[in-house]
């Protein structure tokens, strides 16, 4: 594949200071080694800090509505809440640490991995997990895993805080965990059995529905699952804030998931059946369905909509020798990017579109990290509110999955004529997003970034050169960003 092309493909184009690598395929290898230290300078909120936020939300929230009668009092009461808590203000401020982190990095092409996993394990939008926990889930114990083993990277996300909100595992119980049976001899009536997280472990963590598993299999799923979830909840704390294992609330016995057993083990009452999720998942990730189900996502991101055997078997090799490790099945996948990108062509979502013409354009986005600064009391501003209102825009907020599969990754999703108006409406206005400075025309900062991000760019130097002729400059970062040339890698 031609060095410019590959490396907007796999990561976001060159800004128009960075050099280009002598070789793209180690440039772009070369960053999946190491975790990129984060480059925001302002503070980063632990996920433990934004969890004592949310709880402390969500106790005042409540008395709010139970004191306060008065529709109009409670809405003054909320309003401050809101801004004290920063409800509205943190997911604007973890989208600007991402696109930051993406925009004037080193390591983009780690990013683009990053985003890509993020869609992969996504957090539903409910429970105000995007308020306040989303981001710092991914930013916190997300990346730290992409350098480990794939299923070590999917027991921890399984057990997170978030995904266990977002799936409902913690209101799982076995209809024959000593819970239940306590239940039943005080005449109470039990809690069910919550299928959610355990089919999603299955449809669209690990081996698709390709596997051919059976409802049946779901359930078992469920019933290994059980005994995962908030622990340490004390009356009138609100949420608990810890993730555990109860065996009083885990069914008993021995699972069968595909075929196989998983044998309660354990060393008391209290851990008996904790190592069976473990086991499960470890069989899970090892499986063949699951490599290939993996595979055919990374590829379909970074290479084509309908990736071919071959692609798909050059990730599955890298991860059958590596036994399943991640650097290997990123690199395999910058290779076959690399060896077969050159006949296919991608449609970029419209967050990586996003970054990328910033990046290319050596924009200001999404602008000074003290523009984010937050006393905690006022309004948010223009400048703070704009990242997320133009991501909404684009209709690709990516910590607002609608559901658990995430956000498309396919041409067909998202080329429609009402999103292609959008992101020329966005570009229409380019000081929205810092593309266009008053010190620079539009048409010299399209002319240098076309000339630094393209291989063959005469095809778009002449289509600027005739808006010079007719005196429509204005149109010039119009004619080049929303250009198929850039829409479709």
């Amino acid at each position: 594949m031609k060095t410019k092309a590959f490396i907007r493909r796999v990561g976001f184009g060159l800004k128009p200071d960075e050099l280009v690598p002598s070789n793209p395929l180690d440039w772009a290898k070369d960053q999946m080694t190491v975790v990129p230290k984060l480059i925001w300078p302002g503070k980063l909120y632990t996920e433990a800090e934004m969890l004592d936020i949310r709880v402390d939300f969500g106790l005042a929230e409540e008395k709010i509505q139970k004191s306060e009668k008065d529709p109009s009092k409670a809405k003054v009461k909320k309003r401050k809440l809101y801004r004290r808590t920063g409800r509205k203000f943190f997911e604007r401020y973890e989208l600007a640490i991402r696109h930051h982190q993406a925009v004037h990095g080193n390591q983009p092409v780690f990013e683009r991995f990053w985003h890509f996993w993020g869609n992969h394990f996504a957090i539903v939008d409910k429970n105000k997990l995007p308020d306040f926990n989303t981001g710092p889930m991914q930013r916190e114990q997300l990346r730290p895993l992409m350098t480990g083993r794939f299923a070590d990277m999917v027991y921890d996300m399984t057990l997170t805080w978030p995904m266990m909100k977002s799936l409902d595992n913690f209101k799982s119980r076995g209809p024959n965990s000593d819970y239940n049976i306590n239940r039943r001899k005080k005449n109470k009536p039990e809690k069910g059995l919550n299928e959610n997280h355990g089919r999603e472990l299955l449809e669209l963590h690990t081996v698709s529905p390709d596997a051919g598993y059976t409802q049946e299999d779901v359930i078992n799923t469920a019933y290994i699952m059980t005994g995962w979830g908030m622990v340490g909840w004390k009356k009138g704390q609100g949420e608990a804030k810890k993730i555990g294992y109860k065996g009083s609330l885990h069914e008993p016995g021995t699972h069968i998931v595909l075929g196989k057993q998983y044998k309660s083990s354990g060393f008391d009452k209290k851990t008996k059946g904790k190592k069976q999720l473990r086991k499960l998942i470890e069989d899970l990730c090892d499986s063949e369905d699951c490599r290939n189900f993996i595979a055919l996502k990374l590829c379909r991101h970074f290479i084509c909509d309908n990736p071919s055997k071959e692609m798909i078997k050059t990730v599955t090799d890298a991860w059958l020798k590596s036994k399943g490790m991640l650097i290997d099945i990123h690199k395999a996948v910058l290779e076959a990017a690399w060896k077969y990108g050159e006949t296919e062509e991608k449609f970029l979502s419209p967050e990586t579109w996003l970054i990328q013409i910033a990046r290319m354009t050596g924009a200001d986005w999404p602008g000074d990290p003290q523009i984010f600064e937050y006393d905690f009391k006022s309004k948010l501003n223009y400048k703070q509110k704009k990242i997320k209102w133009i991501l909404a825009e684009l209709g690709h907020l990516p910590y607002r999955a609608k559901q658990p599969n995430g956000f498309p990754d396919t041409e067909a999703e998202w080329l429609s004529q009402e999103y292609l108006v959008r992101r020329i409406a966005l570009v229409n206005n380019p000081t929205q997003i810092g593309l266009y400075k008053n010190s620079i025309p539009e048409i010299d900062i399209s002319k240098k970034m076309v000339n630094k991000n393209f291989d063959d760019p005469k095809e778009l130097l002449d289509v600027l050169e005739k808006l010079e002729i007719n005196n429509e400059v204005s149109n010039s970062l119009i004619a080049v960003l929303c250009s198929r040339k850039v829409l479709k890698v």
